[in-house]
């Protein structure tokens, strides 16, 4: 995925403060008070420089029960973790192979459970490797095996992906202690 950024980005780009920011954002979301706190700067210009962000299209507010959060857009994502997206493509991409092979032994199964029918009925030859490999001679067909083991895999997959792609949760920062009063 290719970041274009306009005249508006690469301003919203030119400060180290803006960056700063944008490295702090980087965890989770946060409000105002929190990224001043963090970054030591007061909530006025901490509120500019976001002004100035999400004219850019680097950062996103979310208002969550009464307060106000502001995260990265996928923009943002991209500059600071470029490989971060192409390991979810990725993943999503094996996700639907995995679901073709299973797709696929189930026609294989069914169309070889049609073949024995047709072969037990005396309309045709059931031997040979095919019939072998996707009929069994107990209560369980063969083919339900592979194709189990590639949807489970597939799920897991994909439930991997959505985890990597759901937007961070609101966390609290580990309280900061004081060296001083603990000696």
């Amino acid at each position: 995925m290719r970041v274009e950024l306009d005249k508006k980005a690469l301003f919203a780009l030119a400060s180290d403060t803006r960056l700063e920011i944008l490295r702090a954002l980087e965890p989770t979301r946060r409000t105002v008070s929190q990224l001043a706190e963090s970054v030591n700067i007061d909530k006025a210009a901490i509120h500019r420089h976001l002004k100035k962000l999400e004219e850019g299209g680097f950062v996103k507010r979310f208002e969550d029960h009464g307060f106000v959060y502001y995260g990265l857009s996928w923009k943002a994502r991209d500059i600071l973790a470029p490989n971060e997206n192409t390991k979810v493509i990725i993943v999503l991409s094996c996700s639907w192979v995995l679901i073709l092979g299973a797709l696929a032994f189930t026609v294989l199964g069914f169309s070889a459970n049609t073949y024995s029918r047709s072969a037990e009925m005396g309309q045709g030859d059931a031997t040979g490797i095919y019939h072998d490999l996707f009929v069994a001679d107990g209560s369980l067909p063969l083919w339900i095996i592979p194709t189990i083991i590639l949807a489970v895999a597939a799920v897991v997959l994909v439930i991997f992906a959505l985890r990597k792609v759901r937007r961070p949760k609101q966390s609290l920062p580990a309280p900061e202690r004081d060296l001083s009063e603990s000696s």
